[in-house]
């Protein structure tokens, strides 16, 4: 029974269900410490004879509709085509975006060590060394958000992004090799 049950991909639960028994009653079966009752014996027999008479026969598939084959490759397809286009519309913003972080960079860290280097000079607790503190600190501010590790994780969702476009571009040549070979 186990092997029957386990070739149907069944639980012990959805045979029982079949059956009409309790799933501890599938166990004790098959374990030999109990018999089925009567109308589960003969139910399991039919669907033993149903099971070895799917094994030697071929399986005859119908064929699929090419009508609607084709409508379902056509939206695959246009799917595929707006995951690709998505994808390259946010790379190029991303692009930009890091640019533009990367330019904000390189300016900030020049204006922290001209500050830096003005505060060499000035004398401790006066107004322009207050000055120049407080503007240290609103561009250290301003750098976190440019910092390498921001730029760094953009870069990575480029990465995954340009890998996207591939997968999207890859899966549209597929179905449209298959498309072909469906109408000939």
């Amino acid at each position: 029974m186990k092997e029957i049950r386990k070739d149907l991909k069944l639980t012990q639960q959805e045979l029982a269900s079949l059956l009409n028994v309790s799933r501890s009653a599938i166990a004790m079966y098959e374990k030999g410490m109990r018999e089925l009752p009567r109308a589960a014996s003969l139910a399991y027999n039919k669907l033993t004879l149903f099971w070895q008479q799917s094994v030697g026969r071929q399986r005859t598939l119908r064929p699929i509709n090419s009508r609607f084959l084709q409508v379902e490759q056509m939206q695959c397809m246009a799917t595929l085509k707006a995951c690709q286009e998505r994808a390259a519309a946010t790379t190029v913003h991303i692009t930009q975006q890091l640019s533009t972080m990367e330019q904000k960079h390189q300016k900030l860290s020049q204006q922290l060590y001209v500050l830096q280097s003005l505060m060499l000079d000035a004398r401790p607790g006066s107004l322009q060394m207050n000055l120049l503190k407080n503007r240290e600190q609103m561009v250290l501010i301003r750098l976190s958000k440019c910092c390498p590790e921001r730029r760094q994780m953009l870069q990575f969702r480029l990465q995954v992004l340009t890998a996207r476009q591939k997968a999207a571009l890859s899966g549209n040549v597929i179905l449209q090799q298959q498309a072909a070979v469906n109408n000939t």
